[in-house]
């Protein structure tokens, strides 16, 4: 057994694909839009006849009474969408919610989309109300693609306008 660790059951190590073959295989092994990426089966799958008595759900009396409900009233529908407070609490562990003066509970009252209130807004609190030069993306310092048959291809940079690391602009840091 002189195979090398992690060889076929033929000994090959390596795989030598064009590039074409290598998207392709890639391709493969992306999953198809809103699709599902895991799946249950036999007892926990969605339309299994007795799922309700095996799998654990919201205990209804453990719900909080909806504002101006009778005691007859129907337990409300858990929401399908989160609160976005919520949500950045979970992935950055920041209450967004919280002031930063006197640490109590802020309510959104409105939300200002409008331009000419939102510019008003910030003059008003001396904050700048032009919004920032963003530069677009430079383009990538690979200026030589290999080819199938091993060869490397150039463009010619004079007649594509391609510079493949442009200097920074002189106010990048400001």
């Amino acid at each position: 057994m002189d195979q090398c660790r992690g060889a076929g059951q033929d000994g090959t190590t390596a795989f030598v694909f064009t590039p074409q073959e290598l998207i392709e295989r890639l391709v493969a092994l992306v999953p198809r839009p809103r699709a599902h990426l895991t799946r249950y089966f036999g007892v926990f799958a969605p339309a299994f006849a007795a799922r309700a008595g095996i799998v654990p759900g919201i205990a209804t009396r453990d719900l909080p009474p909806r504002p101006g409900a009778g005691s007859g009233a129907a337990a409300p529908v858990s929401p399908r969408r989160f609160p976005w407070a919520s949500l950045i609490w979970r992935v950055f562990l920041k209450d967004v919610l919280e002031c930063a003066r006197c640490k109590g509970r802020m309510e959104i009252i409105a939300a200002v989309t409008s331009t000419e209130a939102v510019t008003r807004i910030l003059e008003n609190l001396a904050l700048p109300s032009t919004p920032a030069a963003f530069y677009s993306a430079r383009p990538p310092p690979q200026t030589q693609l290999p080819l199938a048959d091993g060869r490397f291809r150039a463009d010619p940079p004079a007649a594509s306008g391609f510079e493949p690391d442009p200097p920074a602009h002189d106010d990048f840091g400001a």
